[in-house]
């Protein structure tokens, strides 16, 4: 069971976090309306006011922790993609060389073949 804790990508566990963390304030903040400022008909303004701030803040942290989960998928897929393509080799350069000239409207075999290049090559070429 601990080895699915070992295992999580970072984003998993910051989501767990978040989540976490907000559901604990809703909770918290939830229970101290409920109990203590529901009971009391003329509550002060500022224990309301930091009541009801601490259910929106635990709100916001609790959709932050669920967005944070989406966003760290979706990165964790594009990076595996990415990590793909990039450790394959390189796709080779064709150079171009014209092999014969001929006159126009000749038909017959083409008139350039592609040849393999190195990179360095290229980038020699471009200097």
């Amino acid at each position: 069971m601990f080895e699915l804790f070992r295992n999580q990508s970072r984003s998993a566990a910051g989501a767990i976090k978040y989540v976490t963390v907000g559901t604990l304030l809703i909770i918290w903040a939830g229970l101290w309306y409920y109990y203590f400022l529901m009971p009391v008909p003329n509550a002060p303004a500022w224990q309301k006011y930091a009541c009801v701030g601490t259910i929106l803040s635990g709100i916001a942290i609790a959709a932050i922790g669920l967005l944070f989960g989406l966003i760290g998928r979706g990165a964790k897929a594009a990076d595996t993609t990415v990590a793909a393509t990039s450790s394959g080799e390189a796709a080779s350069v064709a150079q171009v060389i014209p092999t014969n000239l001929r006159t126009p409207g000749d038909i017959g075999t083409p008139i350039t073949a592609a040849v393999p290049v190195s990179t360095a090559a290229v980038n020699e070429l471009r200097r």
